[in-house]
């Protein structure tokens, strides 16, 4: 009896643990189920950010390349103007000469005519109906005249498109005083004149001859600019490109390389 008790007690203990395992693997198996949907959550909202920080990613990307555009655009533009302003500054530069040279041939013809006695026998010179000049003998530029009324002579015929009376003058100034510092301006001036007769090729030779007489000379850089825009105009595109290219090298720092720039751009 004793025995048959003792077996009904072992059972229920038995029945008793398998009832405690059982249900303590439905509780494990739960909490894993729990865990799987809470990291299946947190794997979703990470792919939520990570796609959120790809379109702001892809949206500053965007942003900088649009500002970076603009900044280019934006220092094209101030390119542009600046190079706007420094040709005015060139052709200002140009006209302030211009004026500076008329200013002091009117200084000049002043300081002739308060020097002159009664204001006979120093007559500005002038061009008769034959284009030569008249009145330099009264101003004493004869073999061994003055350099400067001979060159205010010059001037002023140029000045008053007189071209052939100018060129004269021009030439007995360079024959004349073969040491005066004006002497390749007066080539420059013989040179232009040349271009206005309309007669390009004797001016694109004159023009390249004052680098070959005077190699230092402040107007050694204007003279090739000339000689590149006539060797455009002749039709020769490749010497004039390698001209100004070497206005551009050669004077960096001049006002004209800027022009020779410019006009590299223009001619391609």
């Amino acid at each position: 009896m004793i025995k048959r008790n003792r077996n009904r007690t072992t059972a229920r203990l038995v029945g008793a643990v398998i009832l405690a395992v059982t249900s303590a693997g439905c509780a494990m198996k739960g909490d894993i189920r729990l865990l799987q949907e809470e990291l299946r959550a947190i794997a979703a909202r990470q792919d939520s950010l990570v796609a959120d920080l790809r379109v702001e990613a892809q949206s500053t990307q965007d942003t900088l390349r649009t500002q970076g555009d603009q900044m280019f655009d934006f220092r094209g533009d101030i390119n542009q103007q600046l190079q706007s302003i420094n040709q005015s500054l060139v052709r200002l530069e140009a006209m302030a000469g211009e004026s500076q040279r008329g200013l002091v041939s009117v200084r000049d013809q002043l300081a002739n005519i308060r020097g002159a006695p009664g204001s006979t026998g120093q007559q500005v010179a002038t061009q008769d109906s034959a284009g030569t000049v008249r009145g330099s003998e009264s101003l004493g530029v004869g073999g061994s005249g003055n350099p400067d009324q001979l060159w205010q002579v010059a001037q002023e015929q140029l000045d008053r498109g007189s071209l052939t009376s100018a060129s004269r003058a021009f030439q007995q100034f360079v024959a004349e005083h073969p040491n005066d510092p004006r002497r390749p301006d007066a080539h420059f001036f013989l040179a232009d004149i040349l271009t206005q007769q309309n007669r390009p090729e004797d001016a694109l030779q004159a023009f390249q001859a004052i680098q070959q007489l005077f190699p230092t000379a402040p107007r050694v850089p204007d003279a090739l600019y000339r000689v590149a825009v006539l060797q455009e105009q002749m039709g020769d595109v490749a010497a004039a490109k390698a001209t100004l290219e070497r206005i551009v090298n050669t004077y960096p720092g001049e006002m004209i390389s800027m022009l020779a720039r410019e006009k590299l751009r223009e001619i391609g």
